[in-house]
């Protein structure tokens, strides 16, 4: 098993958890997750900092692929950075600095300290993966007045003062996705409404937008009523209770209705089979009938009962022709008779033969 080094590009003298991290990469993350992240973030401190996968695994009592799922979903939220040997092999593990999310804490308090400040001064970089505005832009973006209505909207949804990385998030909405600002106030008061306060949570509500090519509120209001409708029927077939579904759940559905572009029946129909079929939830079981269906041209509950139909009869064609060739119980020619004339015949014979009998 190759031994993997972890180091960081920060030096950390304490195992000290970034508030960013409670306040929003926490909040979304698999507890198993989270439990894998605090302990890197303890094992940076050590002396000897190698390791390898199966030692993380044995201390949580795991295997070793749930341990690589932790990782990559950390490094997908830049959090960690992966590193490779020349055969493919997990040699590394980065703690990098995510340099476009400040700590929300830190920023509100220096913001505090400074005294009144233009909204155009708390940007300091741009949504995650984008690089950060000029300050002529964020001048004319905070200079219009819808946005600064905006700004304070979502303040009041969110009950405190945006800091420097929501504002660049909404900027970003708005100056590279092109969303009006209605738009982004249906989508941050949908969000909240659902529980949902983190703006990274409404970074990929956005992206999902953009990915539909949805500009409206209109329309973002019919995709949201189409999820929904798909998200509680999905909870109903499967008897799901107490519980939210989770982000590797919730990205099946996400595969339903966009890329098969089934409807909310046709998806509660699938989840339906997969508990008369297993007995038990299991979305990759439902996402494997949604796809045959998809794979077949199979858009409604019609055509189902169709292509059940066409199922039922070729399995009884298939054994008819099985049973007409192969078994001997079955291969013979029926007689014609007419059983109530034979047994006629045998009465009247019988009774012939009495009487001759009785004659003298």
């Amino acid at each position: 098993m190759a031994t993997i080094t972890l180091h960081d590009e920060q030096p950390i003298t304490a195992t000290c958890v970034p508030n960013i991290f409670i306040d929003e990469y926490m909040t979304q993350a698999n507890g198993e997750y989270v439990k894998i992240y605090l302990y890197l973030l303890r094992s940076i401190n050590r002396s000897d900092r190698s390791f390898s996968l199966s030692d993380i695994a044995d201390h949580f009592d795991c295997t070793e692929r749930d341990i690589l799922r932790a990782l990559k979903y950390w490094e997908k939220r830049h959090l960690f950075r992966l590193e490779y040997d020349e055969d493919g092999s997990l040699s590394a593990i980065c703690f990098v600095t995510d340099a476009g999310h400040e700590d929300p804490i830190v920023s509100e308090k220096s913001t505090a300290d400074a005294g009144p400040v233009k909204a155009a001064d708390r940007f300091v970089a741009a949504a995650p993966g984008h690089t950060s505005p000029s300050e002529s832009s964020l001048e004319e973006f905070c200079g219009k007045e819808d946005v600064r209505e905006l700004v304070f909207i979502t303040e009041q949804y969110l009950g405190r003062t945006l800091n420097q990385s929501d504002l660049s998030t909404i900027f970003f909405w708005y100056d590279e996705l092109h969303f009006p600002t209605e738009l982004i106030e249906y989508l941050i008061e949908n969000c909240v409404a659902s529980g949902h306060t983190s703006l990274r949570y409404m970074q990929r509500i956005a992206e999902d937008y953009a990915a539909r090519d949805i500009h409206t509120v209109d329309e973002a209001r019919v995709f949201t009523n189409q999820t929904s409708a798909v998200y509680y029927a999905v909870m109903k077939a499967f008897g799901i209770r107490g519980r939210n579904l989770v982000p590797s759940e919730t990205n099946y559905l996400t595969t339903w209705t966009g890329k098969f572009g089934f409807s909310a029946e046709m998806i509660s129909e699938a989840c339906t089979r997969t508990i008369d079929a297993i007995h038990e939830q299991s979305f990759g079981y439902a996402n494997s009938i949604l796809e045959k269906w998809y794979k077949q041209g199979i858009h409604t509950l019609e055509e189902v009962k169709e292509a059940d139909a066409s199922f039922q009869q070729a399995r009884q064609n298939q054994r008819a022709a099985a049973g007409g060739s192969g078994n001997r119980f079955l291969n013979f020619t029926q007689r014609d008779n007419d059983y109530e004339e034979i047994q006629n015949r045998l009465i009247q014979k019988s009774f012939t033969s009495d009487n001759e009998t009785s004659c003298p």
